[in-house]
């Protein structure tokens, strides 16, 4: 059972001075207007020193946090809890992962007692399976009981080791277990890559994880590699679990950033981002027998390379923005209504919000429209979510208040809602959520400064809740999660 009051954690604990200055209304949304912002993570929780040190090309981000994804619980919209990365490498992830509750909305924000076991930094060790260096690529559900579930990828520095872990929570996000291992890897011919973790909102006890594992059998004159999907189902909250590979592809292709969608009639969605060592496309598949089988693409369209062309700098200062957003799909609650976003680059290189709807579970789908609106450059990042009434929301970054300064690259979070008719680009209403703060002083990596490969959403209601980072402008902290409500 979740636990509706918490006593504070000490210094530790993330609390909000005057949080409750504007209320929400029974379902979490606010009243028309700027939109409500609240920071949820501060400096570092990990040890101090934990960790290896930097070297061979490895630079560590003291108190940064990135790329946080969002959960509500299903049954009690007002309870939410998000994971991020702690500590950010410049490469192979971070040092830790950080998960923290919410019990009104988004409002206020504690870090759990506990922090799930995904890596040494994390408490994890031998014995309770979290013996890793670095952690990275969370997600996080929660199932009708209210049992909050965050997955990981966890691996050694250098990639040799490779490890997908999913941790429980049976009171919602406040106390984790010991992770189980879902799948792990110690020969570097196989990686296992970008998990997500879905609970069954019309099936209890029901979860479903999926992510992809290349196996390279290349030689130095011969190319054979595959990227098939993988996935995980347990049937008791949890804490069980069956795996396999369930979706094949033919040789010197892949599949990455899967994530799986159950629709009230038993149909699941996996949407995926495809490619050839040429070329890439936004998919989703359809499984009306519990994933042992899967339909051809029934979303099949032309999409950049993940980690591929970086997002256009649009001072040319030669430290771009790194391009890894993947396709996600939001269902609209007890219908077969489901919405995807993607990544789309134009023929100016800039990149935009690309979404279609399906109005069949996922057999058909409208063609792709721009819902971005951002007035020049590219809008990153995108990630979407849908209210049980069927509105629309979109986040998104941008660049439109960019100055002349090369040294600086003003960056804003920007939302989009559609309450009908949305696969016309007109039908999008814009709002401002927060910004602008400057994307050169997120972490660098090789393939340019993470702002996101993805940031979280959710329906509260009427209303919705959005958690992502944004740069502080405090060298001892330079960069922090952020949550946003705003009303559809």
């Amino acid at each position: 059972m979740i636990r509706r009051s918490r006593a504070l954690l000490g210094s530790a604990a993330i609390l909000l001075a005057c949080a409750v200055a504007q209320p929400a209304s029974a379902d979490g949304a606010t009243s028309p207007g700027p939109a409500v912002v609240r920071p949820v993570s501060g400096f570092s929780p990990l040890p101090a020193g934990c960790g290896l040190p930097p070297g061979d090309g490895y630079t560590l981000n003291p108190n940064t946090e990135v790329l946080p994804v969002l959960a509500r619980d299903p049954n009690h919209p007002w309870h939410l809890v998000t994971v991020f990365q702690q500590d950010r490498w410049n490469r192979y992830g971070s040092n830790g992962a950080v998960t923290a509750v919410s019990e009104d909305y988004g409002r206020t924000w504690q870090r759990s007692e506990n922090l799930p076991g995904f890596s040494r930094c994390n408490g994890g060790n031998a014995a309770n399976g979290g013996d890793y260096d670095v952690t990275t690529d969370h997600w996080i559900t929660v199932t009708p009981t209210g049992t909050a579930l965050a997955s990981s990828f966890s691996l050694s520095r250098t990639g040799d080791v490779t490890a997908v872990l999913v941790a429980r929570s049976a009171d919602g996000g406040w106390t984790w277990d010991a992770p189980v291992t879902l799948q792990r890897d110690d020969d570097p011919r196989f990686f296992n890559d970008r998990p997500s973790i879905t609970a069954d909102p019309y099936h209890p006890g029901v979860v479903y994880a999926v992510w992809d594992r290349i196996d390279n059998q290349s030689t130095d004159t011969v190319e054979n590699w595959v990227q098939p999907i993988y996935m995980a189902k347990s049937t008791d909250d949890g804490r069980t679990w069956t795996t396999g590979k369930v979706y094949d592809v033919p040789t010197n292709s892949g599949v990455i950033g899967t994530q799986l969608t159950p629709l009230p009639d038993g149909t699941l969605l996996i949407g995926m981002h495809y490619e050839t060592d040429t070329d890439g496309a936004t998919q989703v598949i359809r499984s009306t027998d519990g994933g042992k089988t899967w339909s051809a693409p029934t979303l099949n369209v032309p999409a950049p390379l993940a980690v591929g062309p970086r997002i256009p700098d649009p001072d040319n200062s030669g430290d771009p923005v790194r391009n890894a957003s993947l396709p996600l799909l939001a269902a609209q609650p007890g219908t077969q209504v489901v919405n995807a976003v993607w990544q789309s680059q134009n023929s100016d290189g800039t990149f935009h919000v690309a979404y279609s709807r399906s109005a069949d579970g996922g057999k058909t789908w409208s063609g792709p429209v721009r819902v971005d609106k951002t007035p020049t450059g590219s809008a990153a990042v995108p990630v979407v979510a849908t209210s049980r009434t069927g509105t629309v929301a979109v986040t998104y970054y941008d660049f439109r208040n960019n100055t002349a300064d090369p040294a600086t690259l003003p960056t804003d979070v920007w939302a989009v809602t559609c309450a009908k008719d949305c696969t016309q680009p007109g039908a999008w209403r814009e709002q401002h959520l927060e910004g602008p703060f400057d994307a050169r002083k997120v972490p660098a990596t090789s393939a340019g400064r993470l702002v996101g490969d993805y940031t979280g959403l959710v329906s509260t209601g009427t209303g919705f809740t959005a958690v992502y980072g944004v740069a502080t402008g405090d060298t001892a902290n330079p960069v922090d999660v952020h949550s946003a409500i705003f009303s559809g």
